[in-house]
């Protein structure tokens, strides 16, 4: 009934081939493409990060989260890794907001603690 009600809304919303073009643009996307590989993309990341992954994410699987989470845990950079356990797949974001909102909301406190004043 989920991804009935929102395809219906899709329908409705978005022109086809635009949809086409976002969708294509989701799929071709690669941080590590034009910047040396995975390693050399994020070794510009300094700040504290969380990655999540999705156990149902067809589109951002989990094995490619946790390979983000190696190399910036790997490179000094403070990195969780947090896998929410959903069968929503990538629109899990979205709706097991229980489990997002409570990884987030942790996450950000746990940052604030750490910041020197």
């Amino acid at each position: 009934r989920y991804l009935e009600y929102h395809g219906v809304k899709l329908v409705r919303r978005f022109d086809a081939n635009s949809y086409l073009c976002l969708t294509k643009a989701m799929d071709l996307h690669d941080v590590a493409r034009g910047r040396g590989g995975l390693e050399e993309a994020l070794a510009r990341v300094s700040a504290p990060t969380l990655v999540m992954g999705i156990s149902s994410d067809a589109l951002y699987p989990v094995y490619q989260q946790c390979q983000v989470h190696d190399v910036l845990r790997d490179q000094g950079t403070a990195s969780e890794y947090v896998e929410i356990d959903s069968p929503h797949g990538h629109d899990a974001f979205l709706i097991d907001l229980d489990q997002v909102g409570s990884a987030l909301s942790r996450f950000l406190s746990d940052v604030d603690k750490s910041e020197p004043r």
